[in-house]
């Protein structure tokens, strides 16, 4: 039986492309509790260590029992920074405190231990380092203690041999008996802190967006592509637009490399689409009460809105934020009795949901806080255009349940089209056609530190 060659490279392309994509995803991958994932990157090492250093500036660290993608930089928006329940909500400011005092302590404890004990440990830290934080002293601190506890367990760096973390959020009498491994705590924080007098400085330290150098720079703006759901141009330094414009299809062809991605490159903005076998490894859409809402109101806000003009976003109006949020998600919301029985121990009260979900949409790029209100992203038409019958039309709706652009007193549809100057839209497609050629042009003219597809012939 003869071996199809092409067969045999494509399917290797695509195990690295999916070890790539699960580094990205998950930068710290350990051997129990993501086996699959572990076993794609210590087959590709060599090959997950050159791509990542030489197309995004990441380093890769492979050791026996985890691997850890030390990213370059911060160039996400400060919004996202934070970390994430399973549900999509984020962690607490004290939920962060026993994350880092439990650190503390997991990076020095090499022989099994006990929840009970560990709590001891990480008071005593906390008294070290004259913070105030102990989970004895009651429900709410015993919860966010064993949330910091669970999320280290889901990286590998804790295993339970008796009982569960869950026991202990719910009988502070629990003791499960766990395992540390030092060597995956100490992979966690890779960037350690600096000092810096505010948090704004501090975050602005960490960036590296905007480079001086055109070969960094270019690496800079791959990150960004690879790292956020959409970029907008216009929320670009001038120089990384610039470079956006000019070298777009060359970052495309690097990126589909590495990912396997596919990149939706248009007027406002560049999105990278994944493949439909990476669902595993995305945030969003998510499971629990803030997913659900979050992707219900998207799709029914996209489906409602209708700028009727080329722009990057649409104006919401708050009553009719309020309105969608309040029947999706409210008191009287006949979800949350489904929720009640499925979600988990927590279903968020209407005016914390509300929050969480507005948070979660934010952070991702797809609501943003305009100078007149909440604004709609044009990314967010992705996710649907579905609007929702059961929410009544506002009051500057059109007949057919959407917005529209409002006209002037004593004119009409006709006769506005034809006051438009037309050399306007002439200019602006001119404008796209030129830059869609540059781009192209570029795309042909090599880069050394990229990596050509796998259908261009390269290897």
């Amino acid at each position: 039986m003869e071996t199809n060659t092409y067969s045999e490279d494509a399917a290797l392309i695509g195990e690295r492309q999916a070890a790539a994509r699960a580094l990205l995803a998950h930068p710290l991958i350990s051997a129990r509790t993501r086996p699959t994932d572990f076993a794609l990157v210590r087959s590709h090492t060599e090959w997950l260590v050159q791509r990542f250093q030489r197309i995004l500036g990441h380093r890769l660290f492979v050791a026996d029992d985890h691997a850890r993608l030390v990213r370059r930089g911060g160039v996400r928006r400060p919004t996202v920074a934070g970390l994430w329940h399973a549900d999509g909500t984020r962690f607490t400011p004290r939920t962060h405190t026993y994350l880092a005092l439990a650190l503390a302590v997991l990076v020095e404890e090499t022989e099994p231990t006990t929840i009970l004990t560990l709590a001891g440990q990480v008071r005593a830290a906390a008294v070290e380092a004259c913070v105030d934080a102990d989970p004895a002293r009651g429900l709410g601190e015993r919860r966010a203690f064993c949330m910091a506890l669970q999320y280290l367990a889901d990286l590998g760096v804790l295993g339970e041999t008796s009982g569960t973390i869950g026991d202990h959020a719910e009988d502070a009498d629990a003791d499960p008996a766990l395992v540390p491994y030092p060597q995956i705590a100490r992979a966690v924080a890779v960037h350690l802190p600096g000092a810096s007098d505010t948090p704004e400085e501090f975050l602005a330290a960490a960036q590296e967006s905007d480079p001086e150098g055109d070969q960094a720079g270019e690496t800079a703006l791959r990150r960004l592509l690879a790292e956020n759901a959409v970029v907008y141009r216009e929320d670009l330094p001038d120089r990384q637009r610039d470079r956006l414009a000019a070298h777009q299809w060359r970052a495309a062809a690097a990126l589909e490399n590495l990912l396997g991605c596919e990149t939706e490159i248009r007027a406002e903005g560049v999105a990278l689409v994944m493949t439909s076998d990476a669902t595993e490894h995305t945030t969003f859409p998510c499971d629990g009460p803030v997913g659900q809402v979050a992707s219900e109101l998207l799709r029914h806000l996209a489906g409602r809105f209708d700028p009727g003009l080329p722009t990057t976003r649409v104006s919401i109006p708050e009553e009719e934020l309020d309105a969608a949020l309040d029947l999706l998600g409210g008191t009287d919301a006949t979800v949350r009795a489904e929720w009640a029985r499925t979600a988990g121990p927590e279903v968020p009260e209407p005016d914390r949901l509300r929050e969480q979900v507005v948070d979660l949409l934010t952070a991702l790029g797809l609501l943003r806080e305009g100078p007149d209100g909440w604004e709609l992203a044009a990314a967010a038409a992705r996710y649907g255009s579905q609007s929702d019958d059961r929410l009544p039309p506002i009051l500057d709706n059109g007949d057919d349940g959407r917005t529209h652009t409002a006209e002037p007193n004593g004119s009409d549809s006709e006769h506005e089209s034809a006051s438009t100057d037309p050399r306007k839209d002439l200019d602006r497609v001119t404008s796209v056609l030129q830059a869609v050629a540059n781009e192209k042009v570029s795309a042909t003219s090599g880069d050394p530190g990229d990596q050509r597809s796998p259908r261009d012939g390269s290897d």
